[in-house]
Parts: structure tokens; sequence; C-alpha cells
């Protein structure tokens, strides 16, 4: 078991027990007692705290001072809001899991044990709406897979959540906090989905990636943690294992000492998330390679993005590096890329100009002898999802307030980035699935005094460029004859020159 400044404070708690036992000089009862729901469904002793009338479903009728190992599969455990208790005994598990399958865990307080759950070989299992909080360690997963662990509250442990060796596991809409570490995934974990959980307020690293690759962490709540998401290589077996294409999406790295720790891994994707006030770094790289880190708003840090040396081929474009301290550093002979070959990243003082209305700077944004954002963005990059998952990507001067795409059209509310702002534009990157090739762009309801329909096409995406004078805006970006109306419109047209050619003939 992994040993922390946790195992102290058990131990302390540990002794203030005993003293208690002294000073109170009572009679020294049986240290734990262990209950089991066995493999043909009875429970022993029969006179645990625990009924079920159908070997199904079971249930919790007062506290229980028990580990309970659970023998039998398919089955429900419901702790109708009552304690399991350990005591502080860390060679416990408050319930353990061995090679079982399907047993559902809920609405149970889990305190004072060594694992407050504990899945070894096990799979298909759920563990949901429990409060989970003191023991050493709050929740193991050994070689286990597809089992889920939602809605609980993981308090004070070593690690909130451990995955050894387990793969296909979805953790979700979990708060952990208070632990030394939140999730822990180590010794080629992988395929796991983390999301939506709040990690907060923990004194190691929110996140813990080591030796796990394919893992997805995405939509998560981390913030007030030493280390926000660490990713990293480690010793396993006398071999050094790479933590190799995980994908870290969509989550706000918020106010941690760094955000983001990527340390001797390779293919990391960090994409979309919010990365600020980090007192540090906001993303830290090194020893890493060919990593990619894009259409992030990587903001108010001590530092954006560090290269710490040895890190090569990683690639940044889509950012938004506002009002970091630093915005970037490159230890010195580090060679990375800065644009995706088309756009680079959008730098809040950068001072260039565009001169040729494309959207792009002329002049690069200067990081280093070696590394150059050589098409810095002259606005801020948005990315909208729509309902066909299909991103618009738009850079703007403006704030975009709002986007919506209905009906083969797109709407974006714009307003005044800056009180003294008199021109805005907009470079914008339609899907081709999206809408037809033939677009008409409305500012307020009328045609905007500058665009260009033609920026550039790759086959799959069209770019369309246009500037306006500033107000709160409403751009509507319609097809010039949307696809749901051109065989109508035939049809109509052909019935009427029949009925043209008829009268002719007629007459």
């Amino acid at each position: 078991m992994n040993k922390n400044p946790f195992y102290s404070i058990f131990l302390v708690i540990a002794l203030l027990g005993v003293l208690g036992v002294v000073f109170n000089i009572r009679k020294v009862e049986a240290p734990y007692q262990i209950i089991y729901i066995m493999a043909d469904g009875s429970i022993s002793p029969s006179e645990a705290n625990i009924t079920s009338s159908d070997k199904v479903t079971y249930t919790f009728t007062a506290n229980i001072n028990a580990s309970i190992i659970v023998q039998r599969s398919n089955i429900t455990i419901d702790g109708n809001g009552q304690i399991l208790n350990g005591s502080f005994y860390p060679i416990l598990h408050g319930f353990n899991l061995t090679n079982v399958s399907n047993v559902t865990i809920k609405n149970v307080n889990i305190m004072g044990f060594g694992y407050g759950v504990y899945l070894q070989s096990s799979t298909w299992n759920i563990i949901s709406g429990n409060n989970i909080t003191f023991n050493e360690g709050n929740i193991y997963l050994g070689d286990s897979s597809d089992n889920t662990i939602a809605s609980n509250t993981i308090t004070d442990g070593a690690e909130a959540i451990q995955l050894y060796a387990s793969s296909s596991n979805a953790i979700s809409g979990n708060s952990m906090r208070s632990n030394y570490k939140g999730v822990w995934l180590r010794s080629n974990s992988a395929g796991n989905v983390i999301s939506g959980n709040n990690i907060a307020g923990n004194y190691g690293r929110g996140i813990d990636l080591s030796a796990s690759s394919n893992n997805t962490l995405s939509g998560n709540n981390v913030t007030g943690n030493s280390v926000g998401i660490s990713v990293g290589s480690a010793l396993v077996d006398s071999v050094i294992v790479r933590s190799m294409n995980n994908t870290i999406l969509g989550n706000n790295i918020v106010k941690n000492n760094n955000g983001i720790d990527i340390v001797g891994v390779l293919y990391t994707t960090i994409s979309r998330n919010l990365i600020s006030e980090n007192s540090q770094y906001g993303i830290i790289l090194d020893a890493a390679s060919n990593n990619t880190i894009s259409a992030n708003n990587i903001t108010n840090n001590n530092l954006g993005i560090f290269y710490d040396g040895l890190c090569n081929n990683n690639t940044a474009y889509h950012n938004n590096f506002i009002d970091n301290i630093k915005q970037v550093e490159v230890s010195p002979g580090d060679v990375d890329t800065w644009d995706d070959g088309v756009e680079g990243n959008y730098w809040s003082d950068y001072s260039g100009n565009d001169t040729n209305n494309d959207g792009i700077g002329e002049v690069p944004y200067e990081i280093d002898l070696n590394n150059n954002d050589m098409r810095p963005l002259m606005g801020m990059f948005y990315s909208f999802n729509t309902s066909i998952a299909k991103y618009v990507n738009a850079i703007c001067n403006s704030t975009v307030d709002s986007f919506e795409y209905v009906d083969s059209t797109i709407n974006l509310l714009i307003s005044n980035s800056s009180e003294d702002q008199t021109f805005g534009f907009v470079r914008i990157c339609i899907p081709h699935a999206l809408m037809n090739e033939t677009y008409h762009v409305t500012v307020n309801g009328t045609d905007p005094y500058y665009v260009n329909y033609n920026l550039a096409d790759n086959s799959t995406h069209r770019w369309i460029y246009f500037e306006y004078e500033h107000s709160t805006l409403e751009i509507v970006i319609i097809p010039e004859f949307p696809s749901f109306l051109i065989l109508p419109l035939f049809m109509i047209a052909t019935l009427l020159a029949v009925i043209v050619y008829r009268r002719k003939h007629s007459m």
C-alpha cells in the first residue's frame, strides 16, 4: 500500500483510540468483524445488520462496524444511509469485491478502512451515491474492467480512486477533495474515461496518469490542487513504460500550482481546456515529444507553457494565450511547431498587423531563436460544436457572446471587446457538411462592408473573412439556396413551365 502523509494521520487516530481504551479502562472486544455475503446469497453471520428477502437486494438496517466480503455476483447492496465503519484497521477493506461482477453498492457512508471499496479482478460493478471518507485509500481497482464509479463524495484519503492495471472503467460525477491524490491510474491502466468530476483541494495531484495509455479525461473541474493533471512514465517490471495517446479534453484546470504536467510521454492531446490562474505553470512539458496542444484558453498563469528540455515535435495551435505573466518559455535547443500549417495561436501581447485582410498577422510571433508562431491570429480563437458534431471555428477580434446552428444557418451574436473598438472582423471556417457552397453573410440584416467568400477551401472546409463597423451585432450566415429548398423549387419551376406550355398550345 502506498505510503504517504495520510498513513501517519491514521496512525495518530489509531493511537488516540488506544489511549481512549487505556484511560476509560473498558473491556477489550474483538478488534474487528467480517461479514460475508456468500456465493449462495446467505449472510454470515446471520445476525449482521443486513437484510435480504430475495438474495438479490441487500439493505443495511443499522450502522455496521465490520468489513463486508462480497462473494455473490448480480446483487445490489443499499446502505440506506447507514455507516460502515472499520475503526481505522488498515488491514480491512470496507467492501471487498474479488472475482465478482454486476454488484451495485449505493447509499453507504464508508469510513476507517485500508480501502473503503476494494475491487480485484472484478467487472461490471457500480459504486454510486456513497460517501467514502477517512480511509487510507478510498477506492481501489486492481485488474478490473468495465466498472462504473459515479456520483460519490470521496474525501480525506491517500487517494480518492486508484486504478492498477485496470481498463475500460468509467469514473464520472464524483466529488473528490482533501485527498492526497484525486484519481490515480498506474501500471498500464488503459481505455478508462474520467469525466465530469469535481476534483478540488487535493494536496498532491488531482489526476495522475502513470504508465497508462489511451485514457480520456474530459469535462472535469480540476481546481486548487498541487498539480491539476499529471501524465508521466514509470518503471514497471524493470522496463520504462511511457504513457501514450491520452486525451485531456474540455476540462477546467484552474488555480492549481501547476495546471498540467506532461513528463516523458508521447502523443498526448490537450484540447479545448480552460487553463487559468495556475500559480506556476499552465502546462509544463519535460522530455515529451509528439504531443498536440490545441484550442485551449491559457490565461492569467505565471507561465502559460514551459517546454523544459528534450521537448521536440510538439505542436501548439489555435490556443488563446492571454495575460500570462510570461506566455511561453522553451528550453534552448528544443524545436516545436506553433501552427497547423494554416493558422497559429492568439497572443494578447502580439503587436503585428494584418494588411491583406485574412485575420492572420504578417509578422511572426517570436518565442526564441528556434521557435516562432509563423501565423499568429489577429483575434481570439473560438470553436463551436453543432448538432451534427461538426465544429465551426472562428477567429474574431470582438467578443462572440453566442453561437447557434439551426436549419443550415449559422447565427453569431458579437459585442465590442473594448469600449474604443470601432472595427471588427471574423475569419470563420465552415465544414462543407453544414451548408451548401454558396454563402450569404448579413450583419444586423445588411451586408458587411467587406467580405471575402473565397478566402480558402481545402475540399472539406471553406474559410470566409468579413469586416464590420462595431456595435452589438447579429451575424447570420446562410447558404444561398438551402439544400432543402432546391428540390421543391425545381418541381415548382417545372410545373410552371408545363402550365405555360399548355396555355400557349391551347390558344
